[in-house]
């Protein structure tokens, strides 16, 4: 106290505290890394994701296909069947031109700092932000969905994706040093990613929104441009995406051409696949798909990451916390209509509570309500519509084989015939239970609104039916024993797995997402998502100016002797790599006389 006293006596210290604080404001004036704020801009979402909007006619079968036009793409509302217009179709003349303006504009963007990558990243986001009911609606009007499944699926993925783009993308993507190694101690090595130039993303229809913007951030970020395929089931809300991402580049001064979304068929996904200026082609959807994509990029050895669905597990034992489970699991099977890829599609039950748990599923899934969400009374909508309208007689065969070999379909099972929309794509919420691997459900994605349930006895019996499957992409096991949920979690053989929960991984945008087997190989997301969009290239340096690489005259070509050369080369290999002090001293030795 008699030191603080004195310091507050002390008439310099008016001076100390000057200094002080000049020091900071000129460290924060010359150090502090410049921050380039958001720029707000505004965009009209289209008339027709207005709630209760009637304007177009209700198709009597909706289809994507216009029989006396081929390159039109038909769109219309699934939970409906209203059109929404159509939309034509890229040619593959337009494709070539805009795989040649991005590929223009990304040689300036790759030029551009992190900093003002995230700038574009902070204005998308906060239009994201500003604008989600409008995201959503149009979300919802394009693929049937509910808001709530929308606001979860759509808008608060595709912001913890740009969140944590910003905060933590630079770091993903800067030089990594590396150990150089005794023999090269005198380099500096380092891994540098430099981004690969114009990338491709051909993404599914069940997330219209999330699905063709999370490849947007990750391309941008990485510094290189990319075109963007959805699918054509889909087309409507592309151009509205698209606008979207240019307005966010153009506002902070850069190149709109960056990004290009192209509608189409399947030639266009073609095109785009066996295109050599395409330089990493990013995939999501079917495995019977992924391997034309693959087999299509080989041509020109481009590289691809491939995300190909799954058969999701949630492994349920006896000591699970049911208040818990039930509700999480209702959601992974009733959120987006089960159309997800890490949707949980086969339930492994415990037998001492297999009764008990069916009981209370039964009694939720027959309380569900399906229909349209921007179209019927508030609070009356549950579960929204199937995008694709020819997946009914896929999904009723596969449950009808289950029933036939023995298991017991409680509720639903068909396509519903919806009071109000009778063009509208639903199928009823269903439970299926007692089944057992050698039913065909089991092995085939069904995408469907389709709880299957199945019984185990204990740890290893769970693991053998999880494994009966081809799939390997997500899972979950619930357990009150938190050792055995890791232990069992680590022990599947999936990409990616979650204790007491279900498709968690997805919001911790920092791990990356795919899956083994027939789900595919490579990652996006985390990391190892934006490096796959670099070419990661391996960098040395002399470390000192003046100390470089000799070459030994007993070596230099043309070699004098060069079984003196060679004995030269062996005792240098021992001298650096010998297992004891002993051994490199006895090497060194060596050298030195074979240097005379």
């Amino acid at each position: 106290m008699d030191c603080v006293n004195k310091l507050l006596a002390c008439e310099s210290l008016p001076v100390l505290v000057a200094i002080v604080a000049g020091s900071a404001v000129l460290y924060f004036m010359l150090f502090r890394k410049k921050t380039l704020a958001a720029i707000p801009f505004e965009l009209k979402p289209p008339a027709e994701s207005i709630p209760g909007w009637r304007g177009n006619e209700i198709l009597e079968s909706p289809s994507i296909f216009v029989k006396s036009r081929p390159d039109l793409i038909q769109c219309f509302d699934p939970a409906t069947g209203r059109s929404l217009g159509q939309v034509k179709a890229n040619t593959t003349d337009e494709l070539a031109e805009k795989i040649h303006r991005a590929r223009e504009a990304q040689k300036i963007w790759a030029k551009t700092s992190f900093e003002q990558r995230r700038q574009v990243l902070r204005t998308l986001n906060e239009f994201v932000l500003a604008h989600q009911r409008e995201i959503c609606q149009v979300a919802c009007r394009d693929s049937g969905k509910t808001l709530v499944d929308a606001t979860l699926g759509e808008v608060l993925t595709t912001s913890a994706k740009l969140q944590w783009t910003i905060k933590n993308g630079e770091v993903a993507l800067a030089d990594d040093f590396r150990d150089p190694g005794f023999m090269m101690m005198y380099k500096r090595a380092k891994v540098v990613y430099q981004p690969r130039g114009l990338v491709a993303a051909l993404v599914s229809w069940n997330y219209p929104f999330h699905n063709t913007i999370g490849p947007v951030i990750s391309a941008l970020f990485s510094g290189n441009a990319i075109i963007v395929k959805a699918s054509e089931h889909v087309a409507w809300s592309m151009p509205y995406w698209e606008q979207m991402v240019k307005r966010a580049l153009n506002v902070c001064g850069h190149d709109p051409d960056l990004v290009h979304f192209v509608t189409g068929f399947a030639d266009i996904g073609v095109a785009i696949t066996s295109s050599p200026l395409i330089d990493h082609i990013t995939f999501i959807g079917s495995p019977e798909v992924g391997k034309l994509v693959m087999k299509s990029a080989s041509a020109n050895l481009t590289p691809v990451t491939l995300e190909l669905g799954g058969k999701d597990c949630a492994i349920v034992f006896a000591d699970t916390d049911m208040n818990q489970c039930v509700p999480v699991l209702m959601r992974s099977v009733i959120q987006n209509a089960s159309q997800n890829c890490i949707g949980i599609e086969r339930i492994l039950v415990q037998e001492q509570i297999y009764d008990k748990f069916v009981d209370e599923m039964t009694r939720r899934i027959k309380a569900v309500r399906v229909g349209s969400i921007l179209d019927d009374e508030p609070n009356t909508v549950d579960c929204g519509a199937m995008v694709l309208p020819n997946c009914f007689d896929r999904l009723e065969s596969l449950i009808a084989d289950a029933v036939a070999k023995g298991a017991r379909c409680l509720v639903g099972g068909h396509e519903f015939a919806h009071p109000r929309h009778s063009k509208g794509q639903y199928f009823e919420p269903t439970l299926l239970v007692d089944v057992t691997p050698e039913m065909d459900i089991t092995r085939n994605e069904t995408f469907g609104p389709i709880m299957v349930v199945m019984k185990f006895k204990n740890e290893q019996d769970a693991l053998n039916k999880v494994h009966s499957s081809p799939y390997g992409l997500g899972s979950s096991v619930f357990s009150g024993d938190r050792a055995r949920g890791r232990r069992v979690a680590l022990n599947l053989r999936t990409g990616m797995t979650n204790v007491n929960d279900f498709g968690v991984n997805y919001i911790c945008q920092s791990l990356p997402f795919g899956g083994v087997g027939i789900s595919g190989f490579g990652r996006f997301a985390g990391p190892e998502g934006l490096r796959a969009l670099c070419v990661e290239k391996a960098f040395t340096e002399d470390r000192i100016p003046f100390v470089k690489t000799p070459i030994p005259p007993i070596v230099d070509y043309p070699i004098q002797d060069t079984e003196k050369g060679y004995m030269f080369t062996q005792q240098i290999v021992a001298f650096a790599y010998s297992d004891t002090w002993w051994g490199s001293i006895k090497a060194g030795l060596r050298l030195g006389k074979l240097s005379i």
